[in-house]
């Protein structure tokens, strides 16, 4: 097993609408992290569903900080814990560590990854992607609203119902990537 130990994705699912201040959230949020990280962080950026304007999301900011080397947590690991955040996963494999609030209430989620990752890679994408496609964000929002209805009360189901969905529009944003030159660097 890759993981460092396993979070706890249980508990009721509270899907809404879009907030107009999750921007904000997001900006104070990577402010305190990069005020922590100082050049460690080579990138804060905000990605998940709340990154979507008018997209439906749990009411959790995702931000994404990109690092040389994810696997050097020397380098960044209690700077993020003292942001009141704890390490919830890790997958060595995927260069990916995960880390949530250390108490109530799940207000941010925390995802370091390496400069030059897939994860990062797939992360910055399928936000763009949703972005720059409406009717992709507004077919998400519906795959969703109907699985959070279905899994009102099971995190881990609802996030797993999800992915087959989530993967078809990977392969939608590649093909838009391939068309448009999208890549990570000049995004």
């Amino acid at each position: 097993m890759t993981a460092e130990f396993a979070a706890d994705y249980g508990g009721p699912l509270d899907l809404v609408d879009y907030d107009q201040g999750w921007p904000a959230k997001f900006a104070y949020y990577r402010d305190e992290l990069a005020d922590a990280l100082g050049p460690v962080a080579l990138r804060i950026e905000h990605i998940g569903s709340t990154a979507v304007p008018g997209l439906a999301a749990k009411n959790v900011i995702d931000i994404l900080v990109v690092v040389a080397d994810e696997h050097d947590r020397e380098g960044y690991r209690a700077a993020i814990e003292s942001t009141g955040m704890a390490l919830a996963h890790r997958d060595q494999a995927a260069s990916w560590s995960f880390y949530r609030p250390a108490a109530p209430p799940r207000t941010r989620h925390v995802h370091v990854t390496s400069r030059g990752s897939s994860h990062e890679r797939v992360q910055l994408l399928f936000v763009d992607f949703l972005r720059n496609h409406d009717l992709a964000a507004d077919a998400y929002a519906q795959v969703k609203r109907r699985l959070a209805i279905r899994f009102a009360d099971d995190r881990e189901r609802y996030t797993r119902a999800k992915t087959e969905f989530i993967f078809d529009m990977l392969d939608r944003a590649e093909q838009w990537a391939d068309q448009t030159g999208w890549t990570v660097e000049q995004r």
